[in-house]
């Protein structure tokens, strides 16, 4: 590394002064421009292995209208807009993200402001008292500086750019953070509601194994039915009653799961509905090429790619000269100089180049580290993408297949149900003996529970769907300025 600068010069050597500020115009009036980055497109077709092609329209669906915002909404579901409404003033994790956008913001500050002149001042004074001679001295030290680096090549610049696409892509993350909350409170609502509703199952359940049992155990005091329906009979109330306390556990489970969510403390406090709003209409998809645009994470992974670019290029322009200019000027004392009555007011400039010529490989090192951490980024953007796509194609698939498996299961639930009540009337005719009505009570009860996970699941995939799409779950974009 050389380094050259101009000496130190009097307040009255003004030329010096001036040249160094016809340097420094001069510098600014002839940076270089920064090179020009790839454009989406570009980005798309590096990110992606060749041959791979983005379809018109989704496999799994034909459906191409625009997909809406405030998601949310079609539920009709008011405990859980105030649920959603909770979580985000609450949740730690969020609160943690929206930190990440404030630190990213100033970061773009501290980079930003390399390209700006240094200004500082120091002030200090000494008094020196001299036992033996009975003498003192005096001396001070007033002075202020300029330093600014020309960024002739826009090292800097690019350094600010890259910063600047970090901070957005920080800010992206902060909103797909947000939406990924809001869909994840409502599925673990819909969870809670499911648990319940199993745990009610359940406890219906043992009331009804109960209330056989009392009855096989008053027709076999009567010689009317065997040790074997007694004991037929225990095992599975005693089974029912191992299902519930199943219930009740994964019950308080997934309440407490939502209240951590909401920033509660998880004490299972939260009472989760039994009876919940219709599922609305089937949503809008869009064509696949939109959600490059419309979905946080994705764009945030393009910012990525566009700050690794920069980088990369403040890398190599490292590898030229540095030009500084600075100016300081002040009142320079010490005791010899108090002594003599020389405390003169001083000025100096300076022009200085930084020219690198051995620094053993680390700089080239470092434009081939960018250049790799480029390349990363750039595989980033296109796993990000294959996996959102598949996670639409997932959704809509699922979404017309639960939709079709729901009618059967609730039709074989109506079938189960009749099924019952005719082998209780076979029964208490003694036509039919109580093994066989309680293996088809034992099948009702799985039917009406798989038909309460399956109505679940539909719900859950409907909220996977829409944050897959990019949908807002309220009026705010999912793509957008965060806040601060």
């Amino acid at each position: 590394m050389v380094e050259l600068d101009l000496p130190l010069l009097r307040l009255r050597r003004a030329p010096a002064i001036a040249a160094a500020a016809a340097i420094t115009t001069a510098a600014v009036v002839a940076g270089c421009a920064l090179s020009a980055p790839p454009d989406g497109q570009q980005i798309v077709v590096d990110a992606l292995p060749a041959g791979t092609t983005i379809p018109a329209t989704w496999q799994a669906s034909a459906s191409d209208a625009t997909v809406t915002d405030n998601w949310l909404a079609t539920f009709n579901d008011p405990v859980l807009d105030a649920l959603v409404a909770e979580a985000i003033v609450n949740n730690r994790d969020l609160a943690q993200a929206a930190e990440a956008v404030r630190i990213a913001q100033q970061a773009v500050l501290v980079v930003g402001a390399q390209l700006l002149p240094q200004v500082g001042a120091n002030a200090g004074a000494r008094l020196t008292h001299d036992q033996d001679h009975a003498g003192t001295a005096a001396s001070d030290i007033v002075y202020a500086g300029v330093a600014w680096e020309a960024d002739v090549w826009g090292r800097l610049r690019a350094q600010r750019a890259a910063t600047e696409a970090q901070a957005t892509a920080t800010a992206l993350d902060y909103q797909y953070a947000r939406q990924s909350l809001g869909a994840t409170v409502a599925k673990a609502w819909y969870l809670a509601c499911e648990t319940h509703q199993l745990l009610v199952l359940a406890e219906q359940a043992a009331q009804v194994y109960g209330e056989q049992l009392k009855l096989v155990t008053i027709r076999q005091a009567a010689g009317k039915t065997t040790e074997l329906d007694i004991a037929a009979t225990s095992a599975r109330l005693d089974m029912a009653r191992a299902e519930e306390q199943r219930a009740t556990a994964a019950y308080g489970e997934a309440r407490r799961a939502l209240e951590v969510l909401l920033g509660r403390y998880p004490a299972a406090e939260i009472e989760a509905a039994l009876v919940l709003p219709a599922l609305p209409p089937p949503v809008a998809a869009g064509a696949p090429a939109a959600l490059l645009g419309r979905r946080p994470d994705l764009v945030a992974a393009e910012q990525q790619v566009l700050a690794a670019f920069r980088k990369q290029e403040a890398a190599r322009l490292a590898l030229l000269p540095d030009l500084g200019v600075s100016l300081v000027g002040g009142r320079l004392g010490d005791n010899v100089l108090s002594l003599l009555r020389l405390n003169p007011w001083l000025v100096s400039a300076a022009v200085g180049m930084s020219i690198p010529i051995y620094e053993g490989g680390a700089l080239r090192a470092q434009v081939q580290i960018a250049t790799a951490e480029q390349a990363q980024a750039v595989a980033a953007y296109g796993a990000a993408l294959l996996t959102a796509f598949e996670e639409v194609e997932n959704a809509l698939a699922n979404e017309s297949l639960v939709a079709m498996r729901l009618p059967f299961e609730e039709a074989a639930l109506a079938s189960s149900t009749e099924a019952v009540r005719l082998a209780k009337i076979q029964y208490e005719a003694g036509s039919r003996d109580l093994l066989w009505v309680s293996s088809l009570q034992a099948d009702q009860i799985a039917t009406r529970a798989a038909v309460i996970k399956t109505s679940n699941e539909q719900r859950a995939n409907r909220i996977r769907l829409h944050l897959a799409l990019g949908g807002s779950f309220d009026a705010m974009p999912a793509v957008g300025e965060t806040q601060g």
